[in-house]
């Protein structure tokens, strides 16, 4: 949830922040939280407004061992299994003008099962506050 004056809100605790303040940057960094939209109608959204976090950028390598994902090495989470949504499972170079989203908790809702989004799609860069 967006509130005027530069500040985001999450919902959910997919991110360990809740509180965010909006930066305007145009591009965005590995490791930085961001607001998109999401329209997924396998979880309601038609849209959500999201915060996640860039695991991964264009040009890296992504890979999907097992249930679990990396970004050029680095351990990004793993896709929870029993649920009713198919994970996304890739290895592989991030196409150019995508991105893979994660969030800090293994039960985020994020591109380990709605895949790649567009760097295009960010609203907006965050900064954690709280």
């Amino acid at each position: 949830m967006a509130i005027p004056g530069h500040l985001t809100i999450t919902k959910t605790n997919s991110v360990k922040h809740h509180l965010f303040w909006e930066i305007n940057r145009k591009t965005p960094q590995k490791g930085d939280y961001v607001r998109l939209p999401l329209y997924d109608s396998k979880v309601g959204c038609a849209p959500c407004s999201i915060v996640k976090r860039i695991g991964c950028l264009p040009g890296e390598r992504l890979v999907n061992k097992g249930s679990k994902y990396y970004c050029n090495g680095e351990y990004l989470g793993q896709y929870q299994t029993g649920n009713n949504i198919e994970p996304f499972k890739f290895s592989g170079t991030v196409p150019p003008g995508m991105v893979f989203l994660v969030g800090d908790r293994d039960k985020s809702y994020d591109s380990r099962y709605f895949g790649f989004k567009q760097i295009t799609d960010i609203e907006t860069v965050l900064y954690p506050i709280f």
